[in-house]
């Protein structure tokens, strides 16, 4: 797998929330798409993942490791 694939590395059903992880690790400088962003009628219920570029996968988990709540999954990708 090439460095510049795109890898997941976090799924919820909350889509706000994926949203703010996207925001915040886009402010520390590293790319990050939504899978599922546009659910319509099914938010809460459709799982929602988070990928990153396979070189900034090991920082994103820890950034999301040491904000997080606890209460999402981390692909083990």
């Amino acid at each position: 797998m090439s460095e510049d694939s795109l890898i997941p590395i976090y799924t919820t059903t909350n889509l706000a929330k994926a949203e703010v992880i996207r925001a915040a690790l886009e402010g520390e400088g590293i790319r990050c798409e939504i899978e599922n962003e546009h659910q319509g009628g099914f938010t809460g219920v459709t799982a929602v993942r988070l990928f990153v570029l396979q070189k900034d996968s090991e920082r994103a988990v820890q950034f999301i490791d040491v904000h997080s709540e606890g209460d999402e999954t981390i692909d083990p990708a």
